[in-house]
């Protein structure tokens, strides 16, 4: 296989750098073309954030591409949370786990697309999706809702859909976070997460998605910042050589571009440094070092692969061997697409929101007139969007409503037990996707519980607010995210516009995987 590319790469002409940036992908400040930054480090690539896409976007990007067009142009939009190119009538799909939730791989793989005609039309050409990860770790800090679900075999079935749809968007896939984020109690952001389990049990279930993925032939796999002590109790998976090469590329059979997560996570910045643990990452097998904002890191990072490839720890024939996937990446890329249909996309998007939504006890439908909708008013950080209590008069005609903050206040909780006796039911959106359900909004709950008015509760992001809960909700969906589309769905189902039909990817206290009415 790498003689294979080594004849590709003289076949196409083209040399490969001679300086570290060869192995780097860049992210930058602002939302000018970082020409600047590129002409000084020469990487291979760039990754675009939401702070980069203000003004025109797509101005940008396909000036970027104009003046560099073999540079890859790495996004991450996954969909739910994690949704970079979020303009204004973008219409932003709901998560892994609400696409699994519907049980449709057909529709998968119809989102899939529709997120790839978004990136490819931004100018984009890799999409950092999708999520591999399984998610058996229901206090997981990082992954929730971002995973297919709990069950190997469905990750790899709604998980190659999405990828299906991505290629035939146009757009390369990224496979992440190998060898798996799912059963993690640790942010890797913030510390060294330990996967310390049987190799029978990661073959089984870590691994399963990734291999399906390398048989699928996708382009790139991105690693996890994680220590696997069965595979290797020294280092973790981006710097591991038995994991990077020994695993993935020797023994799974893996000849596409390895991408790192982002360097500058603390798992990995706090113990090595930038530099040194660039250098170890491409010494381990990765290709593509993903490298913080400019300035500092991206200095640190570039002198540190400088000075290992003057000193030979780099050597030549790996450097040709990188040059060679990255040019059999290249020759998969495309230029931008044209604008996608955006009221196709929309009604795609509200389909794919009622598609997950499952309701797990209660009866439906309940009346408008005598209803209460408290809802939070979510974080911006991932991207601002109507609460389930502004959207309430529209889609649960005759209902009143009352908006809290995410961590409902001491006053916010006065207020919602002073009207509270004056409806016949409520209505309360819960949310987290990591970690735990506040406690905040716990006492909230049962606040409004002790006041003997049947409360039904819109999970609007992890389903498992449900074992946070006592006593047990008069009603429960979940959504699987608080997107715009996913609260019309859940306020439509209250109101039986239609009948919900999702099932759960994950287990939830007494409700199992694939646990569901309405079907």
């Amino acid at each position: 296989m790498k003689r294979a590319l080594l004849i590709l790469l003289l076949l196409s002409g083209l040399a490969y750098a001679a300086d570290g940036g060869s192995f780097m992908v860049l992210s930058f400040r602002g939302s000018q073309p970082p020409y600047d930054l590129i002409e000084r480090y020469h990487p291979s690539g760039v990754i675009l954030f939401p702070s980069n896409l203000k003004g025109d976007p797509v101005g940008m990007v396909h000036a970027l591409r104009q003046r560099y067009p073999k540079l890859l142009v790495l996004i991450d939009q996954e969909g739910g949370p994690f949704y970079t190119y979020r303009a204004p009538g973008v219409p932003r799909f709901p998560a892994a786990m609400a696409l699994a939730a519907s049980g449709d791989a057909e529709l998968v793989r119809a989102v899939g697309r529709a997120i790839g005609s978004e990136i490819a039309y931004l100018g984009a050409n890799v999409d950092l999706a999708p999520v591999l990860d399984v998610n058996v770790n229901p206090k997981n800090p990082i992954i929730g809702i971002r995973s297919f679900g709990a069950d190997p075999d469905a990750v790899i079935r709604y998980g190659l859909a999405f990828a299906q749809g991505l290629q035939g968007a146009g757009v390369l896939w990224t496979a992440k976070h190998f060898p798996g984020h799912g059963d993690t109690q640790t942010d890797s952001h913030t510390g060294l997460p330990i996967v310390n389990k049987p190799l029978g049990a990661i073959e089984k279930v870590e691994l399963a998605p990734f291999r399906a993925a390398v048989k699928a032939g996708v382009p790139l796999i991105m690693t996890a910042h994680i220590l696997y002590p069965t595979l290797d109790p020294d280092y973790p998976a981006t710097l591991s050589h038995k994991i990077l090469t020994g695993l993935l590329r020797e023994k799974m059979g893996y000849d596409g571009l390895i991408v790192t997560d982002d360097m500058g996570m603390r798992a990995i910045a706090d113990r090595w440094g930038a530099g040194e643990a660039a250098v170890r990452a491409v010494e381990a097998g990765a290709d593509l070092v993903l490298v913080g904002r400019g300035g500092g890191t991206a200095d640190e990072v570039y002198q540190a692969l400088n000075q290992a490839i003057a000193s030979g720890r780099i050597s030549s024939q790996r450097r040709q061997v990188t040059a060679a996937r990255l040019a059999a990446a290249r020759a998969r890329t495309n230029p931008p697409a044209p604008e996608p249909d955006w009221k196709e996309l929309a009604a795609l998007n509200l389909k794919a929101a009622r598609a997950g939504v499952t309701w797990l006890s209660g009866e439906l439908p309940i009346p408008g007139k005598g209803t209460l909708v408290i809802g939070p008013k979510i974080s911006k950080l991932w991207g601002d969007e109507p609460s389930l209590a502004e959207l309430a008069p529209k889609y649960l005609l005759g209902s009143h409503y009352l908006e809290v903050q995410q961590k409902p206040t001491g006053s916010d909780i006065t207020t919602a037990l002073e009207r509270a006796p004056k409806f016949d039911r409520i209505v309360l959106g819960t949310y987290h996707w990591l970690g735990s359900l506040p406690d905040e909004q716990v006492w909230l709950y049962e606040a409004l519980a002790k006041t003997g008015k049947p409360v039904y509760v819109v999970a609007l992001g992890n389903p498992d607010d449900y074992t946070y809960l006592s006593p047990a909700p008069a009603g429960y969906l979940a959504t699987y995210g608080y997107r715009a589309a996913q609260v019309r769905a859940a306020l439509e189902a209250l109101a039986g516009v239609y009948t919900p039909t999702g099932r759960l990817p994950v287990p939830v206290g007494p409700f199992p995987i694939g646990a569901g009415k309405g079907r």
